[in-house]
């Protein structure tokens, strides 16, 4: 089976690229909301046809291989840092319609947002380069205290009060404005701390300084393509750190160790074993798997046996979430089924409905 092999995963990564191809030549034909349909309409069908993911991980891989897996978050920064002059470039040469920049807008929130998912793979390498490399994409897209709140959100994993699970019936929306607001105190509370134990001056920042990436670029949207070109990336950066909340959202939504204690074992997260969403993120939905294990490459990562999975797939959920009464409803069913029942845990992480709007029907009209 297509999704069981191994070999065709690991060229699966390479649909990496696609969103950022697809926004470039979509906006050059005039068709520039093709990532749009990408991940809401054919990635999910796709999925539907795939199925999930069944291939082993590759616990160790020759040189060769490991060169690959690294090259390609590499080459997807270097693509990054084409795209972007482009965006700004063609927003200077071009004169568009208010829908016009709505569709390129969304186009280039979908990009950015996969930037900060790609961004996370970096940080979490054990090299200095990429690194920081992971750093320049989250700041390029204005999340420059990813790395810093980052370390604060794996301390924090499991945590009922003061952790990053969204306790059960708060919003998306509260959830998102106020850890978005936390993770810079958080991420200043970190470099603070390490400026103060090594004596360094508060310029010494790395958060301060990596906050002068988006200041440049927004500055060059600014004088190439005008007001409509700062309030076009302004706009997108708010979208960003919108997408990092929803997603840590989804991941973690309703476990900590006092409601959950059994999700200890699989990191106090959910997972989505989809293979073309594994592809195309670099198994950031192996959620689980990388906060018990932070250093391990995404090509090592897989979907644990009985582990807990989202209802559907991470477009559909996202849709879902913003309507909060739907969202707690079929998420709190499907945590109540897997504590339960668990002799069917393994059965519910095999389910191989991808998209899950049918599934996510149905739990409604249960509930």
């Amino acid at each position: 089976m297509l999704a069981s092999s191994r070999a065709v995963k690991n060229a699966g990564y390479l649909l990496v690229f696609i969103p950022q191809l697809m926004y470039v030549l979509g906006t050059y034909n005039d068709v520039p909301w093709l990532p749009v349909a990408f991940f809401f309409v054919l990635v999910p069908l796709l999925r539907y046809l795939v199925g999930n993911d069944g291939s082993e991980p590759n616990v160790a891989p020759s040189p060769v291989l490991i060169g690959y897996f690294r090259f390609i978050p590499r080459l997807y920064v270097a693509l990054w840092v084409f795209v972007l002059p482009w965006t700004i470039n063609y927003l200077g040469s071009h004169h568009l319609s208010a829908w016009q920049y709505v569709q390129l807008g969304v186009s280039f929130w979908i990009v950015a947002s996969l930037n900060t998912a790609i961004a996370h793979e970096m940080i979490h390498s054990g090299g200095r380069f990429d690194r920081s490399l992971g750093m320049f994409l989250d700041a390029s897209v204005g999340y420059f205290h990813f790395a810093e709140e980052h370390l604060s959100h794996h301390a924090r994993t499991g945590h009922y009060h003061d952790g990053d699970a969204a306790r059960q019936g708060v919003s998306l929306y509260a959830y998102a404005l106020e850890r978005y607001m936390r993770s810079h105190t958080w991420a200043w509370e970190f470099e603070a701390s390490r400026l103060k134990r090594n004596n360094l001056p508060f310029w010494s920042s790395r958060p301060l300084k990596r906050a002068l990436v988006p200041l440049a670029i927004a500055t060059a949207f600014y004088v190439l393509a005008g007001w409509q070109g700062l309030l076009f990336y302004s706009v997108q950066v708010v979208g960003a750190a919108f997408s990092v909340q929803a997603i840590t959202y989804l991941q973690h939504w309703g476990l900590s160790q006092k409601e959950t204690p059994d999700l200890a074992d699989f990191g106090f997260a959910w997972e989505d074993g989809c293979w073309m969403q594994a592809c195309v993120t670099l198994n950031h939905a192996y959620h689980g798997q990388h906060h018990l294990s932070l250093r391990a490459p995404y090509y090592k990562l897989s979907m644990p046996p009985g582990a807990l999975t989202l209802p559907a797939s991470y477009p559909m959920m996202f849709l879902l979430a913003l309507v909060p009464p739907l969202f707690t409803k079929v998420m709190k069913k499907r945590l109540r089924s897997w504590l339960e029942n668990v002799d069917e845990r393994a059965g519910m992480a095999r389910e191989m409905s991808c998209i899950g709007a049918a599934r996510i029907a149905r739990m409604i009209r249960a509930s």
